[in-house]
């Protein structure tokens, strides 16, 4: 019986070993390292860059990964529109924290840091799922025809649903339905401005490829103006007094003041779908030529050489 007790606790044992030998780790990066990551598509990686526009780490994926989101300062989660589960890793140690059985079809994620939440967005059962920090479910509601692009704003969760045209929009703690606009199918791309306005881009349909982005009233959800730019407007971000809105069609960058006026545009990259600030740089990915663009004062100031397919970008270091 003693012999029998022990062979099985040798093989739990050998069992634990194999499974922990399973587990990818990546490069640590230090707690105190600021970065701007490029999430990369084509040969899945994710290649930190400093703010001197340097590639220090890079992170070369072991599966499918479509997208990132982090998690407060020292986590990243990871997810696969193929993928069962979705992935968190501690930064400072690139080790695996824990997974979310998520099943196929998350296409984004979003950190809820009041709440100390994240929410995934899944296209094939068309729900949003609220998770708490541990990867254990919290709450889930359905939503549109394939959710996609997700803003916070005032504790209330913004849905595009891609293939469809409404908004939805949940209360972010309970994810209790509050709201539901029309909008343009196809939409993607979001922005809040001077707290009152929702600024909503997208790619068009068919044979309509779509060159404005939508001005809507953050209390009625009426539409009150557009804006015209460049082909496919479908990422934003937004300084103390500019919004920037990249254009994939035309591979263009759209400086706009609040008023929504076009102070500037420009072409950067080839196929770009992301941009972002991280510190005194807009940052832009160009998807099909594999740079990301450190652009100040309109101009490129940086040509950074990433990972294949960068089309996400994560910024760590701007609130400090």
């Amino acid at each position: 019986m003693i012999w029998r007790k022990m062979w099985i606790l040798w093989i739990v044992s050998f069992a634990l070993i194999l499974s922990g030998c399973g587990e990818t780790t990546y490069p640590a990066i230090s707690k105190t390292k600021n970065f701007v990551a490029s999430v990369n598509l084509q040969a899945p990686s994710i290649s930190f860059i400093n703010d001197k526009g340097k590639v220090f780490t890079t992170w070369k994926l072991d599966e499918g990964y479509t997208g990132a989101t982090l998690i407060d300062h020292d986590y990243i989660l990871l997810y696969g529109y193929q993928l069962k589960k979705a992935t968190v890793y501690n930064l400072s140690t690139g080790k695996q924290e824990y997974t979310i059985a998520t099943g196929i079809g998350i296409t984004n994620a979003i950190y809820d840091k009041k709440h100390q939440k994240v929410y995934l967005a899944n296209g094939k059962t068309n729900r949003i799922s609220a998770y708490f920090s541990n990867g254990k479910l919290a709450k889930t509601q359905k939503v549109g025809n394939y959710p996609m692009s997700m803003i916070i704003h005032d504790q209330q969760l913004y849905i595009v649903n891609y293939k469809d045209t409404t908004l939805s929009i949940l209360q972010t703690n309970t994810l209790k339905p509050l709201k539901e606009w029309t909008i343009e199918k196809s939409s993607n791309g979001m922005q809040i401005v001077k707290n009152k306005e929702l600024w909503i881009g997208g790619h068009g349909e068919g044979i309509k490829p779509n060159s404005t982005a939508d001005i809507y009233d953050l209390q009625t959800g009426e539409r009150i103006s557009q804006i015209k730019l460049p082909l496919m407007p479908v990422g934003f971000a937004k300084s103390q007094d500019r919004v920037y809105v990249i254009s994939h069609g035309d591979s263009a960058l759209s400086e706009v003041d609040f008023n929504g006026k076009v102070i500037r545009k420009m072409e950067v990259g080839a196929n770009p779908f992301t941009v972002t600030i991280f510190k005194d740089n807009i940052v832009v990915a160009g998807y099909d030529d594999h740079h990301v663009y450190f652009l100040q004062n309109g101009k490129i100031a940086k040509t950074i050489n990433v990972g294949k397919g960068p089309f996400q970008l994560l910024v760590r270091g701007n609130e400090e």
